[in-house]
């Protein structure tokens, strides 16, 4: 074997450990962006059940101001190290094809329901939706534990499936919320409290 090709097998290896040994960094924009949604299930359970007497209208500002809100806290408080690490950066590019998938499917569906192109109902189609973005982070959840060998990472994949599964069943009813939020919890909150505590303890 050449001295090139042993320098091409060395790198391989160093990347693979890079990948495992490195913790894994995002678990603030789980705890974050999961944390703000899982609130606006959950008043949108409240206000469409009657719990609480607002305006209608604050439903969509409830899902719309965790937008520019996210964006600012997560820049201040999201942090980058290890982000670099190869397991980083194929978790890091799984779960921004998920953020692009939500985008694309709900931006049009939130339009035409809003100008009226959509007649079925608002819990019938944020269910559809939501069966399948809890399937994605299902699937990047499984990515990053292929690729940083953090088993754990499976067990969100799991929570995420259950989720996914919970939406088919609360399709077109109200307990929908719940399952979001639920789903959140434990697919979004409680990961990214678990992430970033491995990552203070190895840091």
């Amino acid at each position: 074997m050449n001295t090139e090709s042993e320098a091409h097998i060395s790198y391989l290896k160093q990347v693979a450990e890079q990948g495992q040994k490195a913790p894994l960094q995002g678990g603030e924009h789980g705890v974050i962006w999961g944390g703000m949604y899982m609130i606006s299930a959950l008043y949108a359970y409240a206000l469409l059940s009657g719990y609480i007497q607002l305006e209608p209208w604050t439903l969509g500002l409830a899902f719309v101001i965790p937008i520019p809100a996210g964006v600012v806290i997560t820049r201040y408080f999201a942090k980058n190290a290890g982000g670099l690490s190869f397991g980083n950066k194929t978790a890091a590019a799984a779960w921004n094809a998920v953020g692009i998938i939500i985008w694309v499917l709900y931006a049009p569906v939130i339009a035409a329901k809003a100008l009226g192109l959509l007649t079925l109902s608002a819990t019938f189609v944020l269910g559809a939706l939501q069966v399948t973005i809890f399937a994605l982070y299902a699937v990047a959840y499984a990515t990053t534990a292929q690729v940083s060998q953090d088993r754990q990472q499976y067990l969100f994949a799991g929570t995420a499936v259950a989720a996914s599964l919970g939406s088919i069943f609360a399709i077109g009813t109200l307990e929908i919320f719940l399952v979001m939020a639920a789903g959140i919890f434990f697919s979004a909150v409680i990961p990214g409290v678990l992430i970033m505590s491995k990552s203070w303890v190895k840091n």
